[in-house]
């Protein structure tokens, strides 16, 4: 069974110090009757909105000299392409993204206008992803997986340690799942520091690839995604990421695209947040009941991105409304 070093993952913070944001963890304005002490980790304010960055700085500042001049290779829903073409930039390193063609203007810009280059194929993440891991063995060039790697989960475990060095009296956290990169990376850091810390994921009914495979205690390839919350919508989670999740999550909780919808609402009512579907995953947890959380004295929700463009949420939100009846 797969297991992430806390060496690794402490050498990663170290390593990427200076090139991300430590995001603040702040408590609500308007307090939730039923968590009163719930703290917003707000790492939708981290560089390029999301936590990405993370995983991806930890992977390109391995690379030597030979290998970052050739250039680099990624397939993304959105963050982890924009996360790419940032720290290509920064790091002077020739940057090509893969895109899924259903991707949207808005995230399409925002990969672009870094320097890299765009490519979009297929309908999911999963198309992008096999036509860019084929591009790179053509072309020789190290593929920087958004999920599936050493490297970038132990990039993305340094947000579990630096939450639990901000609010060392949390005991639940709540984390959203796509590929699942993040939860597992956040959940070797944090059990191997407090392991009576409750960690509960959560992921879209449209596209919930992890709850699947841990039910069968296998990977398991959906047949299609179907979810607003393009960048939480892969088929299939890794080997590396169900283990980890297998070993460290009490628990998986589903939310469908209103709920989503309308707890971004509420982010931007209640906390002057502007989030995308994905960050607003767990606030739907909460507020539909999907998760308990009056369970806990000191539980956490992590808003995981902010890449939402505006009209876009609009237009989904009068579509899932009028589907809704309301």
């Amino acid at each position: 069974m797969y297991t992430l070093p806390l060496a690794d993952i402490l050498a990663a913070r170290e390593r990427i110090r200076g090139y991300v944001r430590h995001t603040p963890i702040l408590p609500l304005p308007n307090a939730l009757d039923d968590a009163p002490n719930l703290r917003l980790k707000l790492e939708n304010l981290q560089v390029t909105g999301s936590f990405k960055p993370r995983g991806v700085f930890n992977t390109l500042l391995q690379l030597d000299e030979a290998t970052r001049c050739r250039g680099v290779v990624a397939a993304s829903g959105g963050n982890h392409g924009v996360a790419l073409a940032y720290a290509a930039q920064r790091l002077n390193i020739p940057a090509t993204v893969y895109l899924p063609a259903t991707a949207t203007a808005d995230r399409v810009a925002r990969v672009a206008v870094w320097g890299a280059k765009v490519e979009q194929v297929g309908t999911v993440w999963d198309d992008a992803h096999a036509a860019a891991v084929s591009f790179a063995e053509r072309e020789r060039l190290p593929y920087v997986h958004p999920f599936d790697a050493d490297a970038t989960l132990a990039g993305q475990g340094t947000l579990g340690l630096e939450l639990l060095e901000d609010f060392p009296y949390m005991d639940a956290v709540l984390i959203a799942i796509g590929g699942s990169g993040l939860i597992a990376g956040m959940a070797a850091a944090i059990k191997a520091a407090r392991p009576n810390v409750t960690i509960i994921g959560v992921e879209p009914t449209g596209a919930a690839s992890m709850k699947a495979a841990v039910s069968a205690g296998r990977l398991v390839d959906l047949p299609s995604v179907r979810t607003i919350a393009d960048t939480l919508s892969p088929r299939s989670v890794s080997q590396r990421t169900l283990d980890l999740t297998m070993q460290h999550v009490e628990q998986i909780a589903l939310v469908d695209d209103f709920a989503m919808l309308e707890a971004m609402r509420w982010l931007w009512r209640h906390a002057n947040q502007l989030v995308e579907p994905s960050g607003a995953a767990v606030i739907a947890a909460i507020l539909t009941g999907a998760v308990d959380i009056s369970a806990y004295r000191c539980p956490v929700a992590l808003i995981c991105g902010g890449n939402a463009a505006a009209d876009e949420v609009f237009y989904h939100y009068h579509g899932a409304a009028v589907a809704k009846g309301r």
